[in-house]
């Protein structure tokens, strides 16, 4: 199974539909966590674009016929939220990290975080006296730089100085709350107003957010060729996910482990 990490370089929208909030089109979320997250079939819908028709059949199967690569949702590993210094800080948290190792066996220090604290990479993101300040909210500090390894691991064009751990309440409610929402309207060109019901909100995911998946062969011994195709496809490469492209939205780079 190879582990996949998607950038997300420009605001994405990958839509659960309408809703009875104030957001007429919110983004897709983990329902147990409200994480964010890009569902397995978006991301093989797009992949599937980038070959073929009979490309396509060979590797994603036609009718009742079964495609020959698997592939998970992307689940957030790195959320970007506005730091008084530094511009900006990537945070994760603890839970995020713990479920991150689980699923790619991969390695990672797991920070203990209190409600009130972080953990950073570097004191380029600290004030005085080690505050971390992400939007209005103040965190006492302690520096890790273990956490640079990030992203040695991902391979994600990041900066390793900038990559925070808060506690897994506080991760939730930035990423809960911190997603950009757009007032989207239509108008009416005759009369150069906005057409009646022509107001909508959409939710957006940041730029610079990262998610990590898995890909895999569905039968290792015999579709382990269309993997590769896949994974020669994608990797290093820039593709678009979710709605909105002709705004530039979704651009995601991709990228797999060697």
């Amino acid at each position: 199974m190879k582990k996949v990490f998607y950038h997300v370089l420009t605001p994405m929208h990958i839509g659960s539909g309408t809703t009875l909030s104030l957001i007429d089109l919110p983004i897709q979320r983990e329902v147990h966590t409200d994480f964010p997250v890009m569902p397995s079939s978006a991301i093989k819908g797009v992949v599937r674009a980038s070959f073929n028709e009979q490309e396509q059949e060979d590797i994603f199967g036609k009718g009742d016929e079964e495609g020959k690569v698997i592939f998970t949702d992307g689940k957030i590993l790195l959320f970007p939220v506005k730091s008084l210094k530094g511009v900006f800080v990537w945070i994760t948290s603890p839970y995020v990290l713990e479920r991150f190792k689980r699923d790619t066996e991969i390695n990672v220090e797991i920070p203990k975080v209190e409600k009130d604290n972080a953990v950073v990479s570097s004191n380029n993101v600290l004030m005085n006296n080690n505050k971390l300040v992400l939007e209005e909210f103040t965190f006492n500090a302690a520096i890790n730089e273990n956490l640079k390894k990030l992203k040695e691991i991902t391979k994600c064009e990041i900066d390793e100085n900038k990559i925070a751990v808060v506690s897994d309440d506080v991760f939730k409610f930035f990423v809960k709350n911190y997603t950009e929402v757009n007032a989207r309207i239509k108008i009416d060109q005759a009369k150069g107003t906005v057409q009646k019901g022509g107001l909508w909100y959409e939710e957006l995911l940041p730029a610079e957010t990262v998610f990590y998946g898995c890909i895999d062969a569905r039968k290792e011994s015999e579709h382990q060729e269309q993997l590769n195709k896949v994974i020669g496809r994608i990797n290093n490469q820039i593709l678009q996910f979710g709605g909105d492209e002709t705004l530039g939205r979704g651009f995601t780079k991709i990228v797999v482990e060697a």
